[in-house]
C-alpha cells in the first residue's frame, strides 16, 4: 500500500538585528548554536530535508521540512530557540519539492 509522505513546508528566517550574522553578540552566538543543534535533531529525526542561509545581505535562512499539517509545522518553527529568543523572525508556507538531486 502506497502512503503519501507528510506535507512539506518552507520557513524563511530573517535576523531581527541586521548586523547579527556578521557581528553576533556572545548571547546571539549561543542562541545560534542552540538553533543549529535543534536543526540537527530535526534532520536526524527525518523531519528536516534542507537548511541553509545566504552568505551576504540580505541574510535569509531557509528550512524545508515535513510535518503532519500546518499546525504541526508552526509548532516546529515556534520551538526553534532562535525564534523563542527573538534572534530570528520566521515566515512559514506550504511547499512542495518538484525536483531534487540525489
Amino acid at each position: 500500500m502506497f502512503t503519501m509522505p507528510n506535507p512539506q513546508f518552507i520557513c524563511f528566517l530573517e535576523p531581527t538585528r541586521t548586523q547579527m550574522p556578521d557581528n553576533p553578540t556572545p548571547e546571539e552566538s549561543e542562541i545560534i548554536a542552540q538553533h543549529f543543534n535543534y536543526y540537527k535533531h530535526l534532520h536526524k529525526a527525518g523531519t528536516l530535508i534542507l537548511a541553509g542561509r545566504t552568505q551576504e545581505p540580505p541574510h535569509i535562512g531557509i528550512m524545508i521540512f515535513e510535518a503532519k499539517d500546518k499546525a504541526a509545522a508552526q509548532t516546529i518553527v515556534n520551538n526553534d530557540p532562535a525564534i523563542i529568543e527573538g534572534v530570528f523572525t520566521a515566515r512559514l508556507q506550504p511547499y512542495s519539492i518538484a525536483l531534487q538531486a540525489k
